[in-house]
């Protein structure tokens, strides 16, 4: 499904090739793109974020980059607070060396967006309060050498920008380890909720499939997917709602029910928080590429 056109979106960097930027309440945003690197952090409130391959919602404590040229969007924001790191790689000249044989590095700064899903890697990465607490203060840091611009600013300010880069690239792959962990424990979980995702599935009926606790069912699926196992089921049901809307073999109200829905409305609402729009936007979205 091909989305609206892209537009480039500016940012004034002044005479240095790094910047920070702070939004206190981000609106939705359509497709546009940048002549740079994004690091965004999200503080507080809650939205989904899009890309023309995928959308997801974005909380307190998630982190994401959006490489140059990618095209992305903002939709469903609520009192969303975020700080974007926006940095040229190759006119900030940074020993790279190193960390580029990290593998939290490539997949989370250098992997494009579609290249990680297909390998089964998370676009974001989602750390907890101390740790959001921590990169904050780096992030403080490096704003302020970069406002107070002392002498010796810039070797300051590429040193903070390394610690940054290299402390969310050992998380990120900390936490593909613990995600990879989760996931082959509720692995046969997964297939039953796809094998029957149009019927009623209690979590009772998952644990035991998964051989596993309630709590611990709980616990791997938050590790693994980052949703709850009621959280995934919804989305694999909208997922697979909206390829039976792509094919036109169904409207709204016989597609919920195909899908396990008993009520087009409670449908559309849920669509409207993975997809990012309305059901019948994206039949008109789609009939529009086609």
């Amino acid at each position: 499904m091909t989305q609206k056109k892209a537009i480039p979106t500016k940012w004034e960097f002044g005479d240095y090739p790094l910047a920070i930027f702070r939004i206190s309440s981000h609106g939705p945003r359509d497709f546009h793109f940048h002549e740079f690197m994004e690091l965004v952090i999200i503080e507080s409130g809650q939205g989904i974020h899009f890309t023309q391959t995928e959308s997801y919602p974005i909380a307190a404590g998630d982190v994401f980059v959006i490489r140059k040229h990618t095209a992305h969007g903002y939709s469903n924001t609520n009192n969303l607070r975020l700080i974007n790191v926006l940095f040229h790689p190759n006119k900030v000249s940074m020993p790279m060396k190193e960390i580029k044989e990290l593998p939290g590095y490539h997949a989370l700064f250098e992997t494009p967006r579609h290249s990680r899903k297909f390998f089964g890697l998370k676009s974001h990465l989602r750390i907890d309060l101390s740790r959001l607490t921590y990169v904050e203060g780096l992030i403080s840091s490096l704003e302020r050498e970069l406002n107070e611009k002392k002498p010796g600013f810039s070797f300051m300010a590429k040193a903070l920008l390394m610690q940054i880069i290299c402390s969310l690239s050992r998380l990120y792959e900390h936490r593909q380890t613990m995600t990879r962990h989760s996931l082959s424990r509720i692995t046969p979980a997964i297939a039953h909720l796809e094998n029957n995702y149009a019927g009623p599935v209690r979590r009772a009926e998952l644990a035991a499939v998964a051989h596993t606790s309630l709590s611990n069912l709980y616990r791997d699926f938050k590790s693994a997917t980052g949703l709850s196992p009621k959280e995934y089921l919804i989305r694999l049901r909208v997922m697979c709602g909206a390829e039976l809307l792509r094919r036109g073999e169904s409207n709204v109200t016989e597609t919920a029910f195909k899908t396990g829905f008993n009520d087009s409305n409670y449908f559309s609402r849920q669509f409207r928080k993975v997809m990012g729009m309305s059901p019948r936007q994206f039949i008109s979205s789609d009939n529009r590429a086609g």
